[in-house]
Order: C-alpha cells, then sequence, then structure tokens
C-alpha cells in the first residue's frame, strides 16, 4: 500500500500557501511514532521527543492502527507474520527546571486477527498495487511463525493484549530561539509488559536522543530531527539473535496552510536489532504522512499514514491519530 493521494495533497497544498497572518500559530510539530513491527514493539526504541521543555504540565494519547502480511525465507530461517496491532500510548510530561523536563510514556498494546485485510485489499486493486503475500493468506487471522536451523523459534496462533513497557525520559534544552530548539533526552524503558504477549522484552533498555528544530524561511515552514542510540537489554524475545545496539533518527518538514491547519511528512529509521538474513528482521524507514490541527485551546489533533518504505522491513500500513495539549 502506497500513498499517492496524501503525498500529492501534501506537495499540492505546499505550492500555494498564501502570506503567514501575524496571529496565526507557527508550524513544526512531527508525529509521535516509532516502527510499529510486532516484534519490535517489545524493545525500548524512543518514540518522537519533543525538541523543547514543555512550559508546563500537559499530556496526549497517540493511537496506532497497523497491518502487516509478509512471508520471506533466506537460507536456515523462514518468518511468516500475519497479524494486526493496535496501540494506545498515554503520554504526560511537564518541567523541573526551565532547561530540564521530564516525559513518561504509557503504552497498551494488542496483537492479533483484526478488520483491515479487506480494506487493504481493495485500496491495492483500486491503485492496482502489488499485494505481496495477502493473497495467499486467510484475512483477519494471527498467525506469526519464525523458524531457524530447523526449530521454531517462534510458533503465536491467538490474540494477546497487555500493558507495554513503560518507557521515562529526561530532557536538558540545550538551544532555545526563536527559530530553533534542540534538547538531549536520556530515555529508559523499564520492563512492565510481557514478551510472551509482545507487549514488553524482559528487559530494560536505554537510549540517548538529540531532538531538534528550525523555522528557515518563516513561521510556516518547520524542518525538524532526531538522532538516538539505543542500549537494548538482554532480553526473553530470540534471546541468541538479539543486537545490543540500535541506532535510530527521524527528518521531516512541517507547513502551515490555513489558521491551525498543518501538512507534515517525515522518514523515520532504525538499524536492525536482530542478526538476521530477512528484511523484516532488517534496517527499517518508514515514512508518515498526514497533517495536523491546532485547536485555539491549545490542542492539537494528528492524523496520518504510515507505510513501509523500505518494502517488508515494516508493517505494510499503519494509520495514527493523536490527541496533545501543547505545553
Amino acid at each position: 500500500m502506497r500513498l499517492p493521494i496524501l503525498s500529492a495533497l501534501l506537495v499540492t497544498s505546499a505550492g500555494s500557501i498564501p502570506p503567514a497572518a501575524a496571529d496565526e500559530p507557527a508550524a513544526g510539530t512531527p508525529f509521535v511514532v516509532r516502527d510499529q513491527n510486532p516484534l519490535l514493539a517489545g524493545f525500548g526504541l524512543p518514540t518522537t521527543l519533543p525538541s523543547r521543555i514543555a512550559d508546563e504540565f500537559s499530556g496526549g494519547l497517540d493511537l496506532y492502527w497497523g497491518s502487516t502480511a509478509i512471508m520471506q525465507s533466506h537460507g536456515d530461517e523462514a518468518l511468516l507474520v500475519d497479524a494486526e496491532t493496535r496501540e494506545a500510548r498515554a503520554i504526560l510530561e511537564g518541567k523541573l527546571t526551565d532547561r530540564v523536563g521530564w516525559r513518561l510514556q504509557v503504552p497498551y498494546r494488542y496483537t492479533g486477527g483484526g478488520t483491515l485485510d479487506s480494506f487493504i485489499d481493495s485500496w491495492h486493486n483500486t491503485f492496482g498495487l502489488p499485494d505481496g503475500a495477502r493473497s495467499a493468506l486467510p484475512d483477519d487471522q494471527i498467525a506469526i511463525a519464525y523458524t531457524r536451523t530447523g526449530t521454531r523459534q517462534l510458533d503465536i496462533t491467538s490474540s494477546s493484549s497487555g500493558l507495554g513497557d513503560l518507557q521515562a525520559a529526561l530532557g536538558y534544552e540545550l538551544h532555545s530561539a526563536a527559530s530553533s530548539t534542540l534538547t538531549a533526552w536520556l530515555d529508559i524503558k523499564l520492563p512492565t509488559g510481557d514478551a510472551d504477549k509482545l507487549t514488553g522484552s524482559g528487559a530494560t533498555d536505554v537510549s540517548l536522543v538529540l531532538a531538534g528544530r528550525h523555522s528557515p524561511l518563516n513561521s510556516r515552514w518547520t524542518m525538524f530531527g532526531q538522532a538516538g542510540v539505543t542500549y537494548l537489554g538482554e532480553g526473553d524475545l530470540l534471546p541468541d539473535q538479539q543486537r545490543s545496539v540500535v541506532w535510530s533518527g527521524m527528518a521531516g518538514v512541517s507547513v502551515r496552510t490555513w489558521r491551525g491547519l498543518s501538512f507534515k511528512a517525515q522518514f523515520d529509521a532504525h538499524t536492525a536489532a536482530y542478526d538476521s538474513d530477512l528484511d523484516f528482521f532488517s534496517d527499517a524507514v518508514v515514512l508518515t504522512v498526514g497533517g495536523d490541527y491546532l485547536f485555539e485551546s491549545g490542542w492539537r489533533l494528528d492524523l496520518g499514514v504510515s507505510e513501509d518504505i523500505a518494502v517488508e522491513h515494516s508493517p505494510d500500513v499503519v494509520f495514527v491519530l493523536g490527541v496533545h495539549q501543547d505545553g
């Protein structure tokens, strides 16, 4: 599933922007996303973190609804992932001093059968897009199986859900100006989930992250980015193949089009978390496009769609919905 309509909308809207009004809010808020690969959900790869410390206590909720249907094999490895994932991630944040802030993320995750398969099949048929392994798999069922050197390492055939691993972060604002901000974060993921339910890894992970924002032209245009490294503890999910270090990054742009309405696009990428020759365990690149609307009350609504730009390295499609209070 590709994104011809939303991508064209983003480009067309950006090319027809009226002059900025003095009382309109600035653009510059990225999607709060990360790879929704069900076999990475328990790891502490960082979500998008703020480029500045919140002025006051605030919160938000992000919802992710994804679908994956892949069959891969290489050498002595074979993988089947046919699953739908849904994650709700509550976020609380505030400041300790003018330059020091904190953020807490509490996820709840479901992995199982679902209802998206027929919709995605219709989308593929309408736009003449390749269907991959979907045509060979039953609709709305779950099957996650992984075999290596003749041994079945994973065999999941029933749905599961539960509280995921909590993530707590401490940030220090390195730079703050009208046109740009830069903040360093220490992000710690705690093993409150369950590896058997794919809601946790059974280990503590630590990430170091730099998050920045810059408006090079005017308040309507904003570029944002993030770079991070994650040190993975010894987890319970495929422990013999788990790597200890994963690098990640994000880059995107947002443009304010009318009042509180913005369109935006961003790329998120990370290196492999497992030693494997299979694409689904390899490096991933995900594109998220959509927009947000900032209400006068200070609440922001995000709507977006994520796609696997590196095909079959991450879920086929993830729908993103977020509600945040600007702090």
